[in-house]
């Protein structure tokens, strides 16, 4: 068989006869690395950008590496040239940087460590060390895509932005539902994975970035699937494994005729919750922000990696490991600092949280609420109580009240709980 000359494979690629796979393979990850490179460098900052307080804790450079990875990124600039970097950023920051112990978990910079950092990621160090790093990012992030399957490169593109932004998790988990549209990972089209990060809980907040982000692939042309979104899909249906086993009198303050009875009871089997050392439940007993975080990062892991197994540090308080969580996940925001941790939660605060600890395809609605006589429109609450109002997982009280600035009880915890493990237990709820 004779040769195709390099003409008549232009010729071919232009009219669309090219087989996809070859196009596929003609596009390297070099090409891909440099790509999403370049459109990260105008998407995020540049080498000097100091973001003082992003989500709880600061992000930095050209792609805004955030909390730990701002801390590893310095670490590396430093170890270039320690002496430029002790007399750039001063001793404290310096001391604080190359000191094994530190955690930049919550870190969060004042206008003078600011200018102090961004001088010092000017450096040609600190230069040197995001370009690096930017491309040792980039070969993870299409790692971890081919790891999943995903092969059409404009795709590639679209998820190592996906995985820049949101971390893995939120990557993975809208090229899931991508694959979900498609058939398999290997035939997502570039316009099914912009319409599985619209439709995410997450990735859906920034439309904008996602329709640039598409924008952008589709100028590559590098699409090589062009199958469709459906034009509707069925939401995931929640039902968590059920880990423990539950008997009636197993706490002695839970009757057999108590409303909460059966709520209780799922969420100990679901692995969600545990009673108190003395054999108690203590239904009526107040829940801390610590504790509803702790349940939050546990009904994430379980829905997205389907077990919550959360491995403590030695020597660090008891939730940081979940607070860790529901920061890297955006389930908590910045003003759920730790130093709060201890207070009493509100159920207008526990519905903030739990309406992220789910993505919104676990969250479909099956009731139409539209108000609620004391949640105000224009709450920053609202949007959230709503969502759960909707999805039956909230209910109100018998008169119709949410009660947004009440402490929330542990038995109420409990049916929310229960209700987010498993969709079928979920409520209607009709408004009088």
């Amino acid at each position: 068989m004779k040769r195709i000359t390099a003409a008549l494979l232009t010729c071919l690629m232009l009219v669309g006869l090219l087989p996809t796979t070859a196009l596929a393979a003609q596009v390297t990850d070099e090409q891909i690395i440099e790509k999403v490179l370049a459109f990260l460098y105008v998407h995020e900052g540049n080498y000097g950008s100091i973001n003082k307080n992003d989500n709880g804790a600061l992000s930095v450079g050209k792609i805004q590496w955030h909390a730990g990875n701002a801390l590893n990124l310095c670490r590396d600039a430093v170890n270039r040239n320690p002496e430029s970097a002790r007399e750039i950023l001063g001793e404290d920051l310096y001391n604080e940087i190359t000191d094994s112990t530190t955690n930049w978990s919550t870190r969060i910079v004042n206008d003078e460590e600011a200018a102090l950092l961004s001088a010092f990621l000017t450096s040609p160090e600190g230069k040197a060390a995001q370009d690096d790093q930017g491309r040792s990012y980039m070969t993870n992030y299409i790692n971890a895509g081919k790891k999943l399957g995903i092969t059409d490169p404009a795709v590639m593109v679209y998820f190592c932005d996906l995985h820049n932004q949101g971390g893995l998790g939120m990557a993975r988990r809208v090229a899931t539902a991508a694959a979900d549209m498609a058939g398999s990972f290997g035939a997502i089209s570039l316009d099914q994975i912009y319409q599985a990060g619209l439709d995410d809980s997450v990735a859906g907040r920034y439309p904008t970035r996602r329709k640039a982000t598409y924008d952008y692939c589709k100028s590559l042309g590098w699409e090589v699937n062009t199958g469709k979104p459906p034009i509707s899909s069925t939401p995931d249906k929640v039902k968590f494994p059920k880990v423990n086993s539950y008997r009636q009198g197993q706490f002695w303050d839970v009757t057999a005729s108590a409303w909460y009875t059966k709520n209780v009871a799922s969420a100990v089997e679901f692995g969600l919750m545990n009673g108190l050392e003395t054999g108690a439940f203590n239904p009526d007993g107040n829940v801390t922000v610590a504790q509803a975080v702790t349940l939050a990062a546990r009904i994430h892991a379980i829905y997205t990696n389907g077990s919550a197994n959360f491995k403590q540090t030695s020597g660090t308080q008891w939730h940081k490991v979940y607070y860790d969580y529901c920061y890297q996940n955006k389930i908590l925001t910045a003003s759920y600092h730790r130093d709060i941790a201890n207070w009493t939660i509100t159920r207008a605060q526990f519905a903030e949280i739990f309406a992220k600890a789910l993505p919104a395809e676990a969250l479909s609605a099956k009731n139409t609420v539209n108000r609620i006589p004391d949640v105000p429109s224009s709450a920053s609450y609202a949007g959230a109580v709503f969502t759960l109002y909707r999805a039956g997982i909230l209910t109100g009280n018998e008169y119709n009240q949410f009660q947004p600035t009440k402490a929330i009880t542990r038995a109420q915890v409990a049916a929310i709980a229960s209700r987010m493990a498993d969709s079928d237990l979920r409520m209607s709820v009709t408004l009088k």
